[in-house]
């Protein structure tokens, strides 16, 4: 939990600051370089005017303009193009690099912009006719060009720096929670002990009235509740145990159908007691490098959330299954859907959906919680689904 909650506050941090500085960076690059464009197309814009003449001829019943390009500026190329073909070019130029330029350029439907180290410009005289004009500038161009690079390299540095103070801001905003959560993970461990011994007291003499006295119904409200405090501390001190990274159990090759099938045998007699049937469909031979315990308590809390939520005669389904790199188990039962926002909550810790109900079973809504942490370990996902009359619970874990 913390850990998710340390990388969701990084990830908040890196993605505001890496959109914020990224964009300020991105921005001044656009700029520039519109700058640096909008300079040079001015002053060809001024070139282009000087060296358009007008006169009375008459083409399609439109007057056309004729284009002097008579401009002898060092560097600056005045090119006219119908078809795709040059008609008319400054001096007759004959530079087969700016030929090839111009009509790259005519092909781009683009007013200006940049093409080898050249500023183009271009106006279009009439549908099939297009007037370019280029302008070597490979100082401005070099600039623009490192400033781009520049951009580049300062964005990536950015990032990292982002990156380190993202590490640092929401390790410092976790750490209060973190101590806090240990602390409250220590009482439990520690509260939880300190309850065993009195409790086993209770018991071991609830035992001794019992055989004095005979059957009792107070001294059976006394072992009823001995034998709930018991389920609960046994609970809270598994949870503890889940989420506490340093106490993982060393992993074995296990045989998960075999396991399962024990498993299921076990609830035989509670399904039979509540007239329920058990179905299965388990594959052969899954193998999954885990613990024994994690694996039994799985799939044990789902069948017994599923048995004690499905009316008599009817029935639950377990399903074990291998696709592709993927082990899915699914314990189905037949009963009413769990409303859409109940969804997450389930495997919140003490949350319980029907509480009266729960409190009646004496659950205490850490089953599922445990459970989720339980897959969680191996890096897999639990949900919660409901199609054609079933509630499904699906275990997906990598394999």
């Amino acid at each position: 939990m913390i850990k998710k909650l340390s990388s969701r506050i990084f990830l908040i941090i890196m993605v505001s600051l890496g959109t914020v500085i990224l964009g300020i960076i991105i921005l001044f690059a656009i700029l520039n370089y519109r700058n640096t464009i909008n300079t040079a197309t001015s002053m060809m814009d001024r070139f282009m005017n000087g060296g358009v003449k007008r006169n009375d001829r008459l083409e399609n019943d439109k007057i056309i303009p004729n284009i002097n390009l008579d401009i002898n500026l060092d560097g600056v190329y005045n090119v006219l193009i119908e078809d795709d073909k040059i008609i008319q070019n400054s001096g007759n130029l004959v530079d087969k690099e700016i030929t090839e330029y111009a009509i790259k350029v005519s092909k781009l439907n683009k007013e200006s912009g940049i093409i080898g180290n050249y500023i183009y410009k271009t106006r279009r005289i009439k549908t099939n006719t297009i007037n370019v004009m280029l302008m070597e500038n490979e100082e401005a161009i070099l600039q623009v060009r490192v400033i781009l690079i520049s951009s580049i390299c300062i964005s990536i540095f950015s990032l990292i720096i982002i990156y380190v103070i993202a590490k640092k801001i929401s390790k410092s905003i976790v750490q209060p929670v973190s101590e806090t959560f240990e602390k409250q993970k220590q009482f439990i461990q520690d509260a939880s002990h300190e309850l065993k011994t009195p409790l086993a007291v209770i018991e071991a003499n609830a035992d001794v009235l019992e055989n004095e006295v005979g059957d009792n119904k107070w001294l059976r409200y006394i072992q009823n509740e001995v034998e709930s405090m018991n389920k609960l501390i046994n609970e809270l001190l598994l949870l503890a145990k889940m989420e506490n990274i340093d106490n993982v159990k060393e992993y074995q090759q296990l045989n998960l159908s075999k396991e399962v099938e024990i498993i299921l045998s076990m609830f035989e007699s509670m399904a039979y007691e509540k007239q329920v049937s058990i179905k299965s469909k388990i594959a052969e031979n899954i193998i999954i490098d885990g613990n024994k315990e994690d694996m039994e308590h799985i799939v044990s809390t789902l069948t017994d959330n599923a048995i004690k939520h499905t009316e008599a005669q009817k029935e639950v389904e377990v399903i074990l299954k291998k696709e592709k790199n993927e082990i899915i188990l699914e314990v189905k039962n037949m009963g009413n859907p769990i409303p859409e926002e109940e969804k997450e909550k389930i495997f919140e810790r003490f949350y319980r959906v029907d509480k009266s109900r729960n409190r009646k079973e004496k659950r205490y809504g850490l089953g599922l919680a445990i459970a989720k942490s339980t897959v969680e370990k191996y890096n897999g996902k639990i949900e919660v689904l409901y199609k054609d009359g079933f509630t499904v619970f699906k275990v997906t874990i990598p394999n």
